[in-house]
């Protein structure tokens, strides 16, 4: 998303109010993280002598995979975003996006938060029982016949070493 900032790039103090939504800048930000629907971001830019602070929240719904029985997980996100813009080579060592000229591209800011603020692992519930690790039945809809003392041949030899302690 770009905004024109050419009215508030010589004014210090200035500001732009933001109201926007659209698509994501990436419809999946995360391999198996898909963003659904628009994003809306509703914040403001205000210029502080020369340095551009991105102030606002965002908000997106996102589907995903459970980590444990990989069934369908919805979420949402509502994220605080404070991010400054310099017009400076020396901006990245300072933590900030660069920009040039009149434009100001916010997309990878919004991009990175949505990235940082997704969770690690998802879950459709936190008494998800997964999958048996051995027929791959879900355990959250079915009881499998499975004894679950299997083991698997490669470690054979460490259960007759743990038999004898």
């Amino acid at each position: 998303m770009k905004v024109d900032i050419s009215d508030i790039i010589t004014i210090n103090g200035a500001c732009l109010k933001i109201d926007w939504t659209g698509g994501p800048p990436e419809r999946e930000p995360v391999e198996g993280c898909t963003i659904e629907g628009d994003v809306i971001f509703s914040g403001t830019l205000t210029n502080n002598s020369g340095i551009l602070h991105l102030d606002g929240w965002l908000e997106a719904a996102y589907k995903s995979a459970c980590y444990r029985c990989l069934g369908e997980v919805r979420g949402a996100l509502r994220l605080r975003i404070k991010e400054d813009f310099s017009g400076s080579a020396d901006s990245e060592q300072n933590d900030m996006y660069l920009f040039e000229g009149k434009k100001l591209d916010i997309s990878r800011a919004l991009n990175d938060n949505i990235i940082l603020n997704l969770p690690m692992k998802h879950l459709c519930s936190e008494q998800c029982r997964g999958l048996c690790s051995s027929c791959g039945a879900n355990l959250n809809e079915v009881r499998c016949g499975c004894s679950g003392d299997s083991i698997d041949p490669r470690m054979e030899g460490l259960r007759s070493f743990f038999e004898k302690s």
